[in-house]
């Protein structure tokens, strides 16, 4: 029978022409390559018999060893990649016999990497003449082997505990990673299907997994992508797959999203819960889970909730790359209300992240899904609006803001304005019509400080009694900076204080008698009275309400502002440069040098600060400003909120945007603020009796 002849170091002895060289277990299956083999009866080398002569080693702990000499010259394995001749018979010049058969199985183990379990091993390796793997070793020549179609179970004699590894990849992985690139070359994928993947990155991820098959996260992102592209049987062969190999709970909340998406929902309830349980098994959250598991196995997206759920336990929930699954999604006919409102968050905060084109295929995906919502209706809204059509833009807000109030639903804090939107064409029919003060502020009695020449500019600044600690700091700030620098003119601040106390009237009565008698530039009038809505809700749009009054007794640019800001040391001559060099100022962080906005919605306008500097168009605007808030705050709108920045949109976007090319418009958001609005909360920390100190040292 003959045997191979096996070095020190691994290698089998080869022979190629006239050379003798040492050769790997793979390369031995190779053409052109011709492992030597030795007949263990006649100790003849073939080939190389005609040269050297192999002879037995004796009394080496019975292993069948061989040396092979011509003359006095052994042949020598002391290097690992190139044999030698050497004078002595050493431990590198021993050659262990190999019966043929083991020659497949010691190829594979080394050549392939393995698990043991879910334990990634590796390849195996062979050196001192064992075969060595995951910290075991077996004598080479003793090696027994089982083989099943993924996995191969070692013992010897000397070693008899069997041990099975599985191989990596599988056969499994491998048919899968097949089908995957059968998809790519068939052209069957449709990249407009998912906003959330490309084709490329696909492409990535078989590469990925092609060069690391044991990567479990690598599985979890093709089984992610497969997914988004509706593979819904290759994206549970990837993951399950993945799981094999790792057993957090992630993957298993990971396992029950794919099953929610092919709407398997026991299943998606049963890794549901098995995920929770696992991830917090020293909490009680059986009854957290037992209504949304009752819900999901009904066919509800109960799993939609948990993350609420856990929050109000105070426990985190998973973050995982395959919660982008979860939207777009076909929403089943037995969701809740709850979860309806859930999946609408989600929408929007997906539609946040992405650019116009992703937004499109999520719009247009959501559409085919779930048909019309208000969700969608929003969506569409801001892309036609950062497109330029702002007439369809309205007709998608009309129609969000229709769906939203029949669901009793309100869209995200960012998303709210639209219920406070009034389109082109409805603006346009403010001037046309009487509207009454439904808001209560046109009836505010007026204490009007005027001085001898009329101002140069009017500061413009309102909030309510609850709000008013904010007033000393803003005046008294305003105080130094024009005692600083006079070179401005006369200024004009005017409060507005909704539903103000004794207290609050008489500090503004005696701070406007202080400056009528000793400020040379600065003047203080205030307006006072009632709301006939909810006061707090209408604060952020006190500032706009009160300005026909103010336009009314003062035909001057106007600066108008937030209480909660404070005026820096050099207010003054950063307004006479503005006034110097700027028709209007406005925040436009949204926006490019051009007026057109680059991103948001149109009420995401920072309305801290806003200047006029049209002193004849500021009635007009007033006017508008006030017909606009007095329309939507009305008993049909439940949610006033972002009133303020929906007025101040649609009056940039009329009495400025439209003339920007021959208006200097300044962005208040670049360079030096003339409002400072602290990171934190200042409340209080100015006191009117401070101010009025402050007065009396200063009159002194």
């Amino acid at each position: 029978m003959p045997f191979y002849l096996l070095s020190w170091h691994g290698a089998l002895v080869g022979y190629t022409g006239l050379r003798l060289h040492p050769v790997s277990f793979a390369q031995s299956f190779m053409r052109g390559t011709t492992p030597a083999t030795l007949d263990e009866q006649s100790a003849a080398l073939n080939p190389g018999g005609t040269f050297t002569k192999a002879e037995a080693i004796e009394n080496f702990a019975g292993r069948p060893l061989m040396s092979i000499r011509a003359g006095k010259g052994y042949l020598s394995s002391r290097d690992q990649n190139v044999f030698d001749v050497v004078p002595l018979c050493a431990t590198w010049e021993h050659f262990l016999l190999l019966p043929p058969e083991l020659l497949s199985v010691l190829r594979d183990l080394t050549e392939q990497e393995w698990y043991n379990g879910t334990r990634f091993v590796g390849r195996a390796t062979c050196a001192e003449h064992h075969l060595q793997l995951d910290g075991r070793k077996w004598p080479a020549e003793q090696l027994q082997a089982e083989r099943t179609k993924d996995a191969i179970t070692l013992w010897s004699d000397t070693t008899p505990e069997k041990v099975t590894f599985t191989i990596c990849p599988s056969h499994a992985l491998s048919g899968l990673m097949e089908d995957a690139l059968h998809l790519l070359q068939t052209n069957t994928l449709r990249p407009t299907t998912t906003p959330w993947a490309t084709l490329d990155d696909l492409r990535e991820q078989i590469l990925r997994l092609s060069v690391t098959p044991r990567d479990t996260a690598t599985c979890v992102q093709l089984a992610r992508l497969c997914a988004l592209f509706g593979q819904w049987e290759l994206a549970d062969g990837f993951l399950t797959i993945a799981r094999q190999h790792d057993a957090r709970p992630e993957l298993q909340w990971m396992a029950a999203i794919l099953a929610l998406r092919t709407k398997n929902y026991d299943t998606a309830a049963t890794l549901m819960e098995q995920s929770l349980a696992t991830r917090y098994p020293d909490r009680d959250i059986g009854t957290l889970l037992a209504p949304l598991v009752a819900r999901q196995q009904a066919g509800e997206c109960a799993l939609l909730l948990v993350p609420s759920a856990l929050s109000n336990m105070g426990l985190p929930a998973f973050e995982t790359p395959f919660e982008a699954l979860l939207v777009p999604m076909r929403l089943s006919s037995n969701n809740g209300p709850d979860i309806r409102r859930i999946y609408s968050a989600l929408f929007e905060q997906a539609f946040q992240k992405l650019d116009t084109e992703s937004r499109l295929r999520l719009l247009t995906a959501e559409a085919r899904l779930n048909g019309l919502s208000w969700w969608e209706e929003l969506g569409m809204g801001h892309t036609s609006w950062l497109a330029g059509l702002q007439a369809e833009a309205d007709t998608h807000y009309a129609i969000a803001r229709k769906l939203a109030l029949q669901d009793n639903m309100a869209p995200a804090l960012y998303d709210q304005g639209v219920f406070s939107w009034l389109s082109t064409q409805e603006c346009g029919r403010l001037a046309s019509r009487a509207i009454p003060d439904v808001t209560g502020v046109a009836n505010w009695q007026w204490h009007f400080s005027i001085p001898e020449e009329r101002p140069s500019t009017c500061l413009a600044f309102a909030c309510t009694a609850q709000h008013f600690d904010l007033v000393p700091g803003l005046v008294l700030s305003l105080i130094h900076a024009c005692r600083e620098d006079r070179s401005a003119g006369q200024i004009q601040i005017c409060l507005g204080v909704a539903n103000p106390t004794v207290d609050q009237l008489t500090f503004l009565s005696t701070l406007s008698e202080w400056l009528e008698k000793h400020s040379t530039t600065l003047r203080l009038s205030f307006g006072h009275g009632e709301t006939k809505s909810d006061a707090a809700m209408l604060e952020p749009a006190l500032r706009y309400l009160i300005l026909p009054d103010i336009a009314a007794q003062f035909r001057v640019p106007v600066l108008i502002g937030d209480c909660a800001g404070y005026f820096p040391a050099n207010f003054v001559s950063l307004l006479r440069d503005m006034k110097a060099h700027a028709t209007y100022g406005f925040d436009l962080t949204q926006f490019d040098d051009n007026g057109h906005q680059q991103y948001g919605a149109p009420w995401s306008m920072n309305t801290a600060l806003a200047y006029f500097g049209e002193a004849e168009l500021v009635p007009a605007i007033a006017a508008f400003m006030s017909d606009y808030l007095n329309t939507v705050c009305s008993p049909s709108n439940p949610y006033h909120t972002d009133m303020d920045r929906c007025v101040l949109a649609q009056t940039f976007r009329r009495f400025v945007a439209s003339r920007w090319a021959q208006l200097s418009i300044r962005f208040l958001n670049d360079g030096p603020p003339l409002l400072v609005m602290p990171q934190h909360e200042h409340t209080g920390l100015v006191t009117p009796d401070d101010v009025l100190n402050d007065l009396k040292a200063y009159a002194r």
